[in-house]
């Protein structure tokens, strides 16, 4: 394979330069002081450089949180798969002469509703004063995250 063929996107090469960037000049103060050389040659003001790196922090974070959103669903549906499982093989196990209501339904059911709606608000992205994104800040910014219910 060709170096040219692993190229198919711009963020490809943004990712390669990265690489290379970290390991041509690996301190942070190298770094900091290229970024400022660069955006001081394009004529960009420390203040719209402020801003920018504000932004690409906070961006960051949110794609972070959103990981974190995504891992706790994923948590989520091992639980509600694994404890429906259980409940259905109990129920299998006590209603041998067919005569017993399926009560895993009500379980699958309920516990299904909320597993639908966690799985269509993770792909959420949020505003940074979202009071879940802020709580997932307070704690430290955990790689899971499911905000449980709590809407206070």
């Amino acid at each position: 394979m060709s170096p040219s063929e692993s190229l198919r996107t711009g963020e490809d090469v943004d990712a390669i330069l990265r690489i290379a960037l970290q390991r041509e000049h690996g301190s942070t103060d190298e770094l900091r002081e290229r970024l400022v050389r660069s955006a001081d040659e394009l004529g960009i003001s420390p203040e719209a450089l402020a801003r920018a790196e504000e932004e690409y922090r906070i961006a960051s974070k949110i794609d972070n949180f959103m990981q974190a959103k995504k891992a706790g669903f994923q948590a989520h549906l091992v639980s509600y798969v694994s404890v429906n499982v259980l409940l259905n093989v109990i129920w299998f196990l006590t209603s041998r002469n067919g005569n017993m209501m399926y009560w895993p339904g009500i379980v699958l059911a309920a516990w299904g509703i909320g597993i639908a709606s966690h799985y269509f608000f993770r792909n959420q992205r949020p505003a940074v004063t979202d009071k879940h994104f802020q709580k997932w800040l307070e704690m430290g910014e955990p790689s899971s995250y499911s905000n449980d219910g709590d809407d206070d």
